[in-house]
Order: C-alpha cells, then structure tokens, then sequence
C-alpha cells in the first residue's frame, strides 16, 4: 500500500511540474506577443515627445526673438 502512494505522489510531482514548465512557456510566449504589440506603440511616443520638443523649442526661440525686437 505504501508503494502505491508513492508512486500516486510521484505522479502527481511529475504532473505538476510538467503544467508548471507548460504554463511558463505560454506565459514567455504571450509576454513576448505583448511587447512585440507594444513596440511600434512606444516607436510613435518617441516621434511624438520629439515632435513637441522641436515645437516648444521653436515657440521658446520665436518668444525671445519678439523679446529682442521690442
């Protein structure tokens, strides 16, 4: 009877860490399908934020240029 639920146990030791490996490969796999979604998200935030420094950059020069002509 003990060899019987050693191996029960053993069993079920085998099953967990083969749904604990299966469960870590799809966790990679839809994290890595997640940040390949969000990368050409973050490529047009950095073509925003240098967008608007070059905007806040012209404004600041266009301020002091009417500073100076008054």
């Amino acid at each position: 009877m003990t060899s019987f639920w050693t191996i029960v146990w053993l069993f079920l030791g085998i099953g967990s860490l083969i749904a604990f490996g299966i469960m870590f490969y799809r966790l990679r796999k839809s994290s890595q399908r997640i940040s390949r979604s969000i990368d050409p998200i973050d490529q047009k935030i950095k073509g925003l934020r240098l967008e608007v420094s070059a905007l806040r950059r012209s404004r600041y020069d266009r301020q002091r240029r009417l500073k100076q002509d008054k």
